[in-house]
């Protein structure tokens, strides 16, 4: 994996910090969250949905969460479907976090069974 492949959002300073407080009950690291949360993204396409409700400048005090894929064609086929979606990777990765923190899909999946 190279910096190249990385995928990445901002967000607020508090968002990122709830998003990394609600995460540590997963015990995974919040780049793997966020992988997750891109990975499924291209499996929902929810991101025409979610544009409305949590698209939204994260400041000038803001955080970074970024994704950290395996190889390059997680972040190709983002760019592209953000694309698709009138949207840079940047502004949709962070959508898609934003709407974790309310939604809480991490959560549910991990407590249905």
């Amino acid at each position: 994996m190279s910096k190249d492949d990385q995928i990445g959002g901002w967000l607020r300073a508090p968002e990122k910090k709830a998003l990394e407080t609600y995460l540590k009950q997963f015990s995974i690291r919040p780049t793997a969250a966020a992988t997750l949360l891109i990975v499924r993204e291209l499996r929902c396409k929810r991101l025409p949905l979610l544009k409305e409700r949590y698209a939204q400048a994260a400041g000038s005090e803001r955080g970074r969460l970024t994704a950290h894929p395996t190889d390059s064609a997680l972040k190709l086929a983002f760019n592209a479907h953000a694309a698709a979606v009138g949207m840079d990777p940047d502004p949709a990765a962070s959508i898609l976090f934003r709407a974790e923190l309310e939604e809480r899909w991490l959560e549910k999946a991990v407590e249905s069974g």
